[in-house]
C-alpha cells in the first residue's frame, strides 16, 4: 500500500465519494478519476508515483496513454522517468477520431520501430474496457503492450472472476497498481485529511455493499 498516493487521490479530489453511475453501468459509492488533475504540481506528483511503480517493475521505452485521460499521464510521466531516475522514454497516445489531414493517422506521438512494445499507463481499472480496445488498436500495428500500470484498482468482477486477473489471462499483458481500492478504504476510514473524515462509517458501509455485489 502506498498511503501517500491514497491520500493525494482525495486531497485533489481524484478520489471522491457519494453516488456515481459508471461506464459498465454499475452503481459506485465512489470514483476514480485523475483527470479532475489539471495544475502542474499536482500532475508531476501524480506523474511521479507513476514513475516510481516504472522503475521497479523495469522501463520500457515507449509509454502509451490511452485517450482521453491517459495523455496528460503518458507525458508526464516520461518528463518523471527522465528527471527522477534518467529514464528516456518516448510518449504515445491515439486519437479519438482518426485524422485525414496534415499529420494524419490515429496516434500523436513516437510509434515503437525496433522494440515493437509498449508500457500502458491509466488511472482505474473497472471491467478493462479500454484497455482491451488499447491492445487491439495497437495489436493490429504489430505493438505489443509489455505490461500496464494503473493507479487504482477497484478489484471488480469481470465476466466471471476477478477482472484483472481475467485481463492478464486473456491478452497477456501483466498489470501493475499503485493501491487497490480495498486498501484505501481501509486506510481512509475514520482517518482526517484535509480537517475531515475522508471515509465515514455511512461510506464504508456502502463501500463493503458494493464490494459484496460486484467485488472480487
Amino acid at each position: 500500500m502506498n498511503p501517500e498516493f491514497i491520500e493525494f487521490l482525495v486531497r485533489t479530489g481524484a478520489l471522491k465519494f457519494g453516488d456515481f453511475m459508471l461506464k459498465s453501468g454499475r452503481k459506485s459509492p465512489y470514483f476514480v478519476n485523475t483527470g479532475v488533475i489539471s495544475s502542474g504540481e499536482d500532475l508531476n506528483t501524480l506523474a511521479g508515483f507513476f514513475a516510481e511503480k516504472i522503475n521497479e517493475v523495469g522501463p520500457v521505452k515507449t509509454i502509451f496513454g490511452p485517450a482521453y485521460k491517459g495523455i496528460p499521464l503518458a507525458v508526464a510521466t516520461s518528463i518523471s522517468l527522465s528527471e527522477k531516475y534518467k529514464i528516456q522514454t518516448n510518449w504515445l497516445f491515439n486519437r479519438k477520431e482518426m485524422k485525414t489531414h496534415g499529420d494524419a493517422g490515429a496516434f500523436v506521438g513516437k510509434l515503437p520501430e525496433k522494440e515493437k512494445e509498449v508500457l500502458l499507463v491509466d488511472d482505474v481499472f473497472t471491467t478493462g474496457g479500454t484497455k482491451y480496445e488499447a491492445v487491439n488498436l495497437l495489436s493490429a500495428l504489430g505493438i505489443k503492450i509489455k505490461y500496464m500500470v494503473v493507479g487504482v484498482d477497484r478489484q471488480e468482477k469481470g465476466k466471471e472472476g476477478n477482472a484483472v486477473e481475467e485481463f492478464t489471462s486473456e491478452t497477456g499483458v501483466p498489470v501493475y497498481v499503485i493501491a487497490n481500492i480495498s486498501e484505501a478504504f481501509e486506510y481512509l476510514r475514520g482517518r482526517k485529511i484535509g480537517g475531515k473524515v475522508a471515509v465515514d462509517e455511512k461510506t464504508y458501509a456502502a463501500f463493503k455493499k458494493y464490494r459484496d455485489e460486484y467485488g472480487a
